[in-house]
């Protein structure tokens, strides 16, 4: 099946993910994966996200504002198979089993070997104010569910299916690990290098977080801040992919997302104005 990445974001940073998502050179954004969305450009997205949020009934220091969820096939997949007809679909299958009442905007990239379906997912549900989180055991159910989909219905696709006891020879427990730490090297060496050529050309974190997404690279937070990347399932901290510190001592560049903060508090505020009044208008008759 295809894997499924989840990654939470502690900061309304909306803007950043949905650039990235809709960037023209790996995307057609004319070819959107909305739903519960009805606007067609960036900034109006944004709008609509930060419209959700407002309706958040319970705040936290450490809240989720959105997550971004990716479906990443087999770069061995046959480009016959995975059409933009085929991703679309499994993509909006994919939001019928994470729930209707979310909402979501994706983007299927074609710019590396092996094709992604990115998402942007509020973390509240549409105009509810309520948690549209997922626990393991319903990841797990949608894992389970998209991939019984997407076999029965594309049987072409055959590459992206996790393989079990194919008739492989019996590896000990102690070459298993060596193999796994030598290989887990070689990817940190790897990620390394493209990391610091990121932060050599970066002018900021924001700046920064978007060239490593540009190069496949997804951050992961803690306590509200970018903590790492995350790779093929394993989570590489900044404090040891950089110097010490250096990431802390870029410019932190947050306006874009004070000034979401700041819509969303006066979005927040009128609706709470003219709840009163409506209040008022029935005490009245």
């Amino acid at each position: 099946m295809a894997i499924i990445k989840i990654l939470s974001r502690h900061t309304p940073s909306y803007g950043s993910l949905i650039r990235y998502i809709l960037d023209e050179t790996k995307t057609d954004p004319s070819q959107a994966i909305t739903h519960n969305l009805r606007s067609n450009t960036i900034d109006d997205y944004i709008k609509e996200f930060a419209e959700n949020e407002a309706f958040r009934k319970m705040s936290r220091s450490d809240q989720i504002y959105i997550t971004h969820e990716i479906l990443a096939f087999s770069s061995d997949e046959k480009a016959e198979t995975l059409t933009s007809e085929s991703l679309t679909d499994i993509a909006n299958e994919y939001i019928r089993l994470r729930g209707f009442e979310g909402v979501l905007l994706g983007a299927i990239h074609h710019d590396k070997e092996h094709i992604h379906v990115h998402f942007c997912v509020s973390a509240l549900k549409y105009r509810t104010g309520t948690s549209y989180g997922l626990s393991k055991a319903k990841l797990s159910e949608l894992k389970v569910s998209l991939q019984r989909y997407h076999r029965d219905k594309y049987p072409g696709i055959t590459e992206s299916f996790p393989e079990h006891g194919k008739g492989k020879a019996y590896v000990t427990d102690r070459a298993w690990q060596a193999k796994h730490r030598e290989e887990r090297t070689k990817r940190k060496e790897m990620i390394m290098e493209m990391v610091r050529n990121c932060f050599e050309r970066s002018q900021s974190q924001t700046h920064f977080l978007e060239l490593l997404r540009s190069n496949d690279l997804h951050h992961y937070e803690r306590d509200g801040k970018a903590a790492g990347i995350e790779f093929e399932g394993t989570k590489f901290r900044f404090s040891r992919l950089l110097e010490t510190s250096q990431f802390e001592s870029l410019p932190v560049d947050f306006s874009e997302e004070e000034k979401v903060l700041a819509d969303i508090q006066s979005i927040r505020k009128q609706r709470g104005e003219m709840e009163q009044e409506r209040d008022w208008g029935e005490l009245a008759r």
